[in-house]
């Protein structure tokens, strides 16, 4: 294990090459923050704050932030309270966060110090997508995660290393191993010796160090920064440390250890190592650590009081955030959730009066991608075989060629490490579209998705934007064996923060592509597989965008309004000539974008038929159809003559293969539901 400075305070090893003034400095950090840890744990207990989460013990941290430099990101979990102070963040903005004040917690883009990730480890791939960024943005910062123990079980630890490995990523991953994630030994986290062994399956640098040695912590840090910045790729460091308290202030006393454990580590106090160096260089006194103790005392006191004096910010503060653009939908929830400005459907579609020519879906988005390439340089794909292969169904074809390796990135097989890597490219500056190679995949991904592409502006109060497009291949029709055929839409409807689009032609498909990557809101977009490779006449050769949140009227009639998007429009289509033959008039709504949509256009179409049918591939139960006919109902259902009617599938899985001929949404039961709707 590397050491500089041991237990009784004398340096060994190699020499520490620091100047006394960063060694002060350093000392003083950690000083600061165990005085802090100290009165914040007290405020928790008196009542002025509502939980905290000590750091006693691990103060030796503070190093790892001096190690780098200021435009070098830090990602954090949450126990890194030195990291935050050696960045410059005020104790009265670090104390906000604690206080349950995020609005009043430090700008992550001026401190380059990411806000708290409450999720587990999640925070690891951002590191790696920032440190590829870095590349791209010719820069030379790096990006450093910082993590426990108890992170490494987790899955974005792997999906972290392994892409950072294979891209050779300026990044280096820091593991604070306090020996416990909770009350759970590390020993029951892993069968391997120890954390930075692992490095090696990753094919990165592996560094073990004590980590209550301020001095070993800051070498091994500078040293793997140096490596990453060099091009030599990432490092994973292991600080060997304890955590003197309790898990969090939930906790009582820790029974899971022992007092021999806890007397064995005390003796190893980082604050007490370089109190005895410093002392015996005549660098500080009494009087030095006095100062430090009083100042910071008065300035968390003064903080505190600042805080309760702060009123809450008016309701709609946190809701304006959310979105660079917030739909109407969410002015018009109360005052508790209202915004300023925004709104769906404001714009017009564009007047097309240019060549057109005959495109499959496939074609019509790769021209809207590669016109994104050449227009944004900050543009970037990145997925299962997007590259050489582009894509399973080669929507991203020639794009390598055209573009480049270092801009068409071909992925681990790993969804979690593509939108994760995502997240930290966006972070950095980049424009990230990824590519799911089938919409029933991105389940290991669902938690990037809407925890950090979805939430990151809100987050960080409008200062930190997710301009990501993640493309889904969804829908049936094609014989997709399990999972392949998947339609989870309503699963990111129902999450605040994401756009969500799904066109049903390729001239849709090609101008919400555009209107998406031009998008400072991070876009979910849904592309039906069966269409995929159908040659459609009429699509503009040239560039064009269609404004996200409007819906386009397919067929115009005055009998009954049929809603629908994707695979099924062009069942609700053939439904509607059926219908016409027994002299019934359908109107057949395209929604196109489902997160803002139209409800404009389908209340004023329902308030003239006076009859609802919605239909979609999705599961009927907690489908966008219920959400349709709730609209409906709550706005014109005085204008209703009849109960509106939902089409989907059953609420089972979709049957994959030969047996999807019993799970397909045809014209047949629409047909059988408009018939209804006008009988009754």
């Amino acid at each position: 294990m590397h050491q500089l400075l041991d237990e009784e305070g004398r340096l060994v090893g190699d020499r520490f090459d620091g100047s006394d003034e960063l060694l002060v400095e350093m000392y003083r950090l950690m000083l600061q923050t165990r005085v802090y840890d100290e009165r914040a744990l007290a405020l928790q207990r008196t009542g002025r704050i509502p939980a905290y989460y000590q750091c006693s013990g691990q103060e030796a941290h503070v190093a790892a932030a001096l190690a780098l430099e200021p435009d070098d990101w830090i990602l954090l979990a949450y126990r890194e309270q030195g990291m935050r102070f050696a960045r410059g963040i005020p104790l009265v903005e670090d104390l906000a966060l604690w206080k349950g004040r995020p609005d009043l917690a430090w700008d992550p883009v001026k401190h380059r110090v990411s806000p708290m990730t409450a999720t587990i480890g999640t925070h690891l791939p951002h590191a790696t997508g920032i440190g590829y960024a870095t590349r791209l943005l010719e820069g030379d910062r790096i990006a450093m995660a910082v993590f426990g123990d108890g992170a490494t079980s987790e899955g974005d630890f792997h999906a972290a290393l392994n892409s950072a490995g294979v891209w050779r990523t300026a990044t280096v991953f820091f593991c604070q191993n306090n020996q416990y994630a909770q009350s759970t030994p590390l020993a029951k986290q892993t069968a391997a010796d120890d954390i930075a062994g692992k490095a090696g399956a990753y094919g990165i640098a592996g560094v073990r160090v004590d980590g209550m040695d301020p001095l070993a912590v800051f070498d091994a840090v500078r040293t793997a920064a140096a490596r990453a910045r060099s091009g030599d790729g990432p490092t994973l460091i292991e600080a060997v440390m304890y955590r003197y308290s309790a898990h969090s202030s939930y906790d009582g006393i820790p029974a899971y250890r022992s007092r021999e454990e806890e007397a064995l580590w005390a003796a190893r106090d980082p604050l007490i190592r370089m109190r005895t160096l410093l002392t015996n260089r005549g660098l500080i006194d009494e009087e030095f650590e006095h100062s430090v103790r009083s100042e910071t005392e008065a300035t968390v006191g003064a903080a505190i009081d600042l805080l309760d004096e702060t009123p809450l910010p008016a309701s709609e503060f946190t809701a304006a955030h959310l979105y660079a653009v917030p739909p109407g939908r969410l002015q018009r929830q109360g005052s508790s959730q209202a915004v300023a400005v925004g709104g769906e459907g404001a714009d017009e579609e564009p007047d097309l009066a240019e060549t057109t020519e005959a495109m499959t879906m496939v074609e019509a988005l790769n021209s809207a991608l590669d016109h994104q390439f050449a227009t944004e340089d900050r543009t970037v794909v990145l997925g299962e075989d997007v590259a050489f292969e582009g894509g399973v169904f080669r929507v991203t074809a020639g794009l390598l060629d055209r573009w480049g390796p270092e801009r068409v990135i071909d992925t681990p097989l790993n969804e979690l490490g593509i939108i994760g890597s995502a997240v930290g490219m966006a972070i950095a500056g980049l424009r990230p579209v990824c590519e799911i190679e089938f919409a029933g995949f991105m389940n290991t991904a669902f938690d990037q998705i809407v925890f950090h592409v979805a939430r990151y502006r809100w987050r960080t109060f409008g200062r930190v934007g997710m301009p990501i497009v993640i493309r889904m291949p969804a829908g049936g029709g094609h014989q997709g064996l399990e999972g392949h055929s998947d339609n989870p839409e309503s699963l990111f409807v129902h999450s605040p923060g994401l756009t969500v689009v799904y066109p049903s032609t390729a001239y849709d498909a090609k101008g919400l592509m555009a209107a998406s990557l031009e998008s400072e809101d991070p876009v979910v977009f849904f592309e039906p597989i069966v269409r995929y490779f159908m040659r459609e006449e009429g699509v503009p050769s040239g560039h064009y965008r269609i404004p996200i949140g409007k819906a386009r009227v397919r067929r115009h009639g005055s009998d009954v309004t049929v809603v629908s998007y994707g695979n099924t429009v062009s069942a609700a289509l053939a439904a509607a000539e059926n219908l016409e033959s027994r002299g019934v008039e359908a109107e057949v709504i395209d929604l196109r974008t489902l997160k803002p949509w139209d409800e404009e256009t389908v209340l004023d179409s329902v308030s003239r038929t006076g009859r609802l049918v919605v239909a979609h591939e999705a599961n009927i139960t907690g489908g966008l159809g219920a959400e349709l006919v709730a609209t409906v109902t709550e706005n014109v259902g005085d204008r209703l003559e009849t109960l509106p009617v939902r089409v989907g599938h059953a609420d089972s899985i979709w049957n994959p293969s030969l047996l999807e001929v019993f799970s397909l949404v045809g014209p047949e039961p629409i047909v059988s539901a408009v018939l209804n709707v006008m009988d009754d």
